[in-house]
C-alpha cells in the first residue's frame, strides 16, 4: 500500500515541490484527498445508480470528473493554491446541492461539509481555514433557514431506500475523517523525524563547533563565555611556558616554494600539537615559526614545571624521528630552539571578531629568551625552573648568560629523566 501511495505521489506531484518540505507536504495531502474523495465519488454514484437518485449523480460525476482532473492539473505544474481551492468548492457546492435535493439537513451526505475547512488548513494554510470555515458555516445556515421556514426539499430518494444510503454516506464520512486524521499523523511523525534527524544533525555542528572553540581557548573559558557571554582576565601564580622556533628558518627557506614550506611547517607544528595535547598543555599560538604553548592555566597544580619539561623532551625526541624521515624522502629538515622559564602570568581572551587566548607577564618574556639563548636540539631552562624539576630531571648549569633587556640569568639544559613521569 505504501509502495503504491508512494508511487502516486512520484506520478503526479511536480518536481519543483519536493525541494520545499512543507510544500511537498500539502501536495502529498492534496494527492491524497482529491484520489481518495475522487474513489468515494464513484462509490456514490454507483449509489445513484442503484438508488435512481437522478440529482445526485449528476453531481457525483463531475465530482468524480473533477476532483481526478486536478490531481493531473498539479502534474501538469496548475499551481496547488488554485488547485486545493477548486477542489474545495466543488466539494461544498455538490454537498449542499445533494443535500437540497435529499431533505435538507437531514441529508446524511450534507456533513461532508465539516471536511472543506479542515481540508484548507492542511493543504493551503490557516486563513484560508478560517475562510472555508466560514463558508461552511454560512452554507449550513442558508440550508437551516430553509428548513425552519418549511421550504420543501425534494427527496430524490425512494424512502425505503433512504437509511440504506445514509448508511453508506455516514460509514463513507468515518473513513474519510479517519483517512484525514492518518494523514495528519503521519504529516506530524513525518515532521518529529525531520526534527529528530534536524536537531542530530545540530547536535553534531555544536559538538564540532566546540571541538573547535576547544582548540581555540581553554575549556574553563569556554565554559564562561557561554554561561556569561564574556571572560574576565585571570592570574596565576605559576606557570610554565615553552618557546620553540626553527634555527636558521629564514635561511633555509629562501629557496622552498610556498606549499613545500607550508607543508612543512605544518608537519612539524602538527606534531608538536599532538604532544601537547596528550600531556593536557595549553597551546596558546604559532606566531610565524615560532610555536607557544604553557602548562598550569586552568588547573592549579604544582607540577607543571615536571609536566613541561616532559613534553620538551618528547618534541626532541619528536624532532629528531621527524627529521630521520624527511632526510630518507629527501626534503627539507628544520631543527628546533626550545626554551622554558615558570613564574606567575596574565591570562585572558582578547579581540571581538578574531578573539584569541594569550598570557602576559614577564615570564612569557624570560621563556622567549630562554630560546633565543637556546641550542639547537637542546631544552634551555631558567634557574627557576631547574629549582622545580631538578628533583626529577638531570640539568647541567650553563652559567650565569646574558639574556636581552633581563641582564644575567642562570641557565640550564635539560639532559636526561631521573625517574619516568608517568602521564
Amino acid at each position: 500500500m505504501k509502495t503504491l501511495i508512494h508511487r502516486l505521489h512520484n506520478y503526479f506531484i511536480p518536481v519543483q515541490y519536493r525541494i520545499d518540505e512543507e510544500l511537498f507536504r500539502k501536495t502529498r495531502i492534496f494527492i491524497n484527498a482529491t484520489l481518495i474523495t475522487g474513489a468515494f465519488a464513484f462509490f456514490f454514484l454507483l449509489n445513484t445508480i442503484a438508488f435512481e437518485m437522478p440529482y445526485h449523480k449528476w453531481s457525483m460525476i463531475v465530482c468524480f470528473i473533477v476532483f481526478f482532473l486536478l490531481a493531473f492539473l498539479l502534474r501538469w505544474n496548475v499551481p496547488l493554491i488554485f488547485c486545493a481551492n477548486v477542489f474545495i468548492g466543488v466539494a461544498v457546492a455538490a454537498t449542499f446541492w445533494d443535500g437540497f435535493f435529499l431533505g435538507g439537513l437531514q441529508s446524511y451526505d450534507f456533513v461532508w461539509i465539516c471536511l472543506a475547512p479542515v481540508l484548507a488548513v492542511m493543504i493551503i494554510d490557516k486563513q484560508a481555514g478560517w475562510k472555508w470555515l466560514i463558508v461552511a458555516i454560512l452554507v449550513a445556515i442558508v440550508m437551516g433557514v430553509l428548513q425552519l421556514t418549511g421550504y420543501p426539499f425534494q427527496t430524490a430518494i425512494n424512502p425505503a431506500d433512504y437509511h440504506i444510503h445514509g448508511l453508506n454516506a455516514l460509514i463513507s464520512l468515518i473513513v474519510a475523517m479517519f483517512a484525514v486524521v492518518l494523514v495528519m499523523q503521519n504529516a506530524f511523525e513525518m515532521s518529529l523525524i525531520k526534527l529528530d534527524q534536524k536537531n542530530k544533525i545540530i547536535e553534531q555542528e555544536k559538538e564540532r563547533s566546540d571541538e573547535l572553540i576547544l582548540n581555540i581557548l581553554p575549556a574553563e573559558v569556554v565554559e564562561e563565555l557561554k554561561e556569561t557571554g564574556h571572560t574576565k582576565a585571570r592570574n596565576y601564580d605559576l606557570v610554565t611556558v615553552l618557546f620553540a622556533d626553527f634555527v636558521n628558518f629564514t635561511s633555509i627557506i629562501e629557496d622552498l616554494p610556498p606549499d613545500e614550506l607550508v607543508s612543512g611547517i605544518d608537519e612539524y607544528f602538527k606534531m608538536i600539537d599532538s604532544i601537547v595535547t596528550r600531556y593536557d598543555v595549553e597551546k596558546i599560538k604559532t606566531v610565524g615559526d615560532a610555536y607557544i604553548c604553557a602548562a598550569g592555566l586552568g588547573t592549579d597544580t604544582s607540577d607543571n614545571p615536571v609536566k613541561m619539561i616532559e613534553v620538551a623532551l618528547e618534541i626532541v625526541d619528536a624532532i629528531h624521528e621527524l627529521n630521520q624521515e624527511r632526510r630518507a624522502a629527501q626534503q627539507v629538515c628544520f631543527e628546533m630552539r626550545i626554551g622554558v622559564h615558570s613564574g606567575p602570568v596574565v591570562a585572558g581572551v582578547v579581540g571581538v571578531k578574531k578573539f584569541a587566548y594569550d598570557i602576559w607577564g614577564d615570564t612569557v618574556n624570560v621563556a622567549a629568551r630562554m630560546q633565543q639563548n637556546g641550542e639547537p636540539g637542546k631544552i634551555n631552562i631558567s634557574g627557576m625552573t631547574r629549582e622545580l624539576i631538578k628533583h626529577r630531571f638531570n640539568c647541567f648549569y650553563r652559567g650565569k648568560m646574558q639574556a636581552k633587556h633581563k641582564g644575567l640569568i642562570d641557565m640550564y639544559f635539560v639532559e636526561s629523566r631521573k625517574i619516568a613521569l608517568e602521564v
